[in-house]
C-alpha cells in the first residue's frame, strides 16, 4: 500500500529553495542523500529533457513508447533530410512526453566521420513554461 509522505506546491522563490523537484538523470550520489536532486523547475526541465532524448524507445519497463527514437534515426542514409529528420523526431518527442518545454532551436553537427560511426552532438535551446529564460542541453548520440 502506498503512502503520501508530503505534499506541496513547490514554486521557484527563495520560501522553497531547499524543496527538491526530483531527482537528476543519470542517477548519481548526491551531497545531501542518495541521488543528486534538481532544486529548480529549469534544473529539473533539463533532466527530463536530457533523459527523454537519450532513451530508446522500448527501453523504458511499461512505457514501450517513451523515448526520442534519435538513435535508430542514426543508422538511416545520410542524407541532407537526416538532419531535418532528428530535428522533427526530438521536437515531436518532447511535444508528446514534455508539453510544458518549448523547443526553440536545435542544431545538430555531423562530420562525415561521425557520419561513418553513427555518431551526432546535439544542442537544444529551450524555454520552460512561460518563463522566457533559455536553457540549453548539449548532449553525444551514438546509434
Amino acid at each position: 500500500m502506498a503512502y503520501i509522505l508530503d505534499k506541496k506546491v513547490v514554486t521557484d522563490t527563495e520560501e522553497f529553495s531547499n524543496q527538491a523537484y526530483g531527482i537528476t538523470l543519470p542517477v548519481q550520489r548526491g551531497n545531501s542523500g542518495y541521488f543528486s536532486q534538481a532544486f529548480s523547475s529549469f534544473e529539473q526541465a533539463k533532466s527530463n529533457l536530457r533523459n527523454l532524448l537519450l532513451t530508446r524507445k522500448g527501453e523504458r519497463l511499461f512505457q514501450p513508447n517513451f523515448g526520442s527514437g534519435i538513435h535508430e534515426l542514426l543508422f538511416d542514409q545520410a542524407t541532407d533530410e537526416l538532419e531535418t529528420r532528428l530535428q522533427e523526431n526530438i521536437t515531436n518527442s518532447v511535444n508528446f512526453w514534455l508539453p510544458y518545454i518549448n523547443i526553440d532551436t536545435i542544431d545538430v553537427n555531423m562530420t562525415d566521420e561521425m557520419k561513418d560511426r553513427y555518431i551526432a552532438e546535439m544542442k537544444v535551446q529551450f524555454t520552460v513554461g512561460n518563463v522566457y529564460e533559455p536553457q540549453e542541453i548539449t548532449f553525444l548520440v551514438e546509434g
